[in-house]
C-alpha cells in the first residue's frame, strides 16, 4: 500500500506534465475555533506565492497517508492545500466499509478554519473543497449553510438522495464523482439529483467511473482503481484551474 501512496504525486505528474523535483512538504498548523484549537495538516506551493486554497476532507478512515499525498499533489498544482481533522472521520484501519456518521460540528469547524485560511495574506481569498465519502458529506453540510466556497469536488458522498439533495442549496460550482458500484451513492440517486438540478435550471457536473467501487480514489484501500484515479486527477486539475 505504501508504494501506491508514494506513487500518487508521480501519477499526478504524468497526468498534468508537472515536474515533481520539488515535492511540497506537509506541515502542521494550529487553528483556533470557538470550540477548541485544531491541528491542521497543510502543504504550500514552492515559493509560497499568493494562491487560492483547497481544503481536503478525508473519507471515513481519517487522516491517512493518502490524504497527505493529496495535499502534496494540490500544492504541486499550485494551491494552498489544507486537511482539517474531522470528527466524522476519525483515524481507523483501512478495511471494508465500516459504519460512519456525520458530526454536525464538523461543518462549523470547517467554516471557521476556512475563514482564517481565506484571510491569510498568502491566499487570494478564493477557496474550494475536495471531499471524499464522509468528508464529502461534511462538505455538503458546509456548502448548504455557508455561501463563500467557490467550488466543491465531491467523491461518493454517503446517504443516498437524502444527502445529495443538500447540494441544491449550495452556491458553489459543483463536481460530483460517482463509482459504478456504490451502494451508498448509486447512479440512480445521482440521476435523480441531476433531474432536480435541471428543473432548477442549474448545472451539476457529474463523472461516472466504470468498474469502480466506493473508495476507488484511496490507494490504501482494497478497492483502489489506478486508472480511474488517474482520470479523476486530470479532471480535478482542470476543474480547480477553472473555478478558483
Amino acid at each position: 500500500m505504501t508504494s501506491r501512496v508514494s506513487g500518487i504525486v508521480l501519477l499526478f505528474a504524468v497526468v498534468t506534465m508537472t515536474a515533481v523535483a520539488q515535492t511540497p512538504e506537509v506541515r502542521t498548523r494550529w487553528f483556533q475555533t470557538q470550540e477548541d484549537s485544531v491541528l491542521v495538516e497543510y502543504a504550500l506551493p514552492a515559493g509560497a506565492p499568493v494562491r487560492p486554497a483547497v481544503m481536503v476532507l478525508s473519507d471515513r478512515f481519517g487522516p491517512q497517508e493518502s490524504v497527505r499525498a493529496a495535499l502534496k499533489v494540490l500544492a504541486t498544482l499550485g494551491y494552498r492545500a489544507y486537511a482539517p481533522p474531522l470528527r466524522s472521520a476519525p483515524l481507523q484501519a483501512i478495511s471494508g466499509m465500516p459504519a460512519a456518521a456525520v458530526d454536525s460540528l464538523d461543518a462549523v469547524l470547517l467554516t471557521e478554519i476556512a475563514v482564517d485560511i481565506m484571510n491569510d495574506s498568502g491566499c487570494t481569498g478564493s477557496i474550494g473543497l475536495l471531499g471524499f465519502d464522509m468528508g464529502a458529506n461534511v462538505a455538503i453540510e458546509a456548502l448548504r449553510r455557508f455561501p463563500f466556497f467557490h467550488s466543491a469536488a465531491l467523491f461518493y458522498p454517503a446517504g443516498g438522495i437524502n444527502t445529495l439533495t443538500g447540494l441544491l442549496k449550495a452556491d458553489a460550482v459543483l463536481q460530483l464523482h460517482v463509482a459504478q458500484f456504490d451502494p451508498e451513492c448509486t447512479i440512480s440517486d445521482v440521476n435523480r439529483l441531476r433531474e432536480r438540478f435541471m428543473e432548477a435550471h442549474r448545472k451539476l457536473h457529474v463523472f461516472y467511473y466504470k468498474d469502480a467501487h466506493r473508495f476507488f480514489f484511496n490507494p490504501q484501500h482494497a478497492q483502489y482503481h489506478r486508472k480511474n484515479t488517474q482520470s479523476a486527477w486530470s479532471r480535478l486539475n482542470e476543474y480547480f484551474r477553472r473555478t478558483l
